[in-house]
């Protein structure tokens, strides 16, 4: 669960990130692999491999980050849904889908 976000800084589980993550069931790891605000394919192969029915991505505090529509096209085909929201609001989405009991990953922006 996402306890806690502020700009540049996660709270999951009573462990604090400082950076852009991913979050794949009970894992979280930190995303290294962002080039600019630029969300590419590339950057969801653990997410792709994890296989969930739903990927939150959080865009940023300001929503600066950018979702290919390649993204948009391969997670339909995949039968993945989809939300893209600025981060405070998808961290309350990734929470609700964990209370809900769904198959969910999650990429997350911490900055603009």
């Amino acid at each position: 669960m996402i306890e806690e976000f502020k700009f540049g800084f996660f709270k999951i589980d009573g462990k604090q990130y400082y950076d852009d993550i991913k979050i794949l069931g009970i894992s979280v790891k930190q995303w290294g692999d962002r080039e600019r605000h630029n969300l590419k394919l590339n950057n969801l192969k653990e997410i792709l491999t994890f296989s969930p029915e739903l990927l939150i991505v959080g865009i940023g505090a300001t929503g600066l980050l950018e979702v290919s529509d390649e993204i948009k096209n391969h997670l339909r085909q995949s039968n993945i849904k989809l939300i893209v929201e600025k981060t405070p609001q998808a961290c309350e989405s990734y929470n609700k889908a964990l209370a809900e009991k769904k198959k969910v990953a999650a990429i997350m922006h911490a900055t603009c």
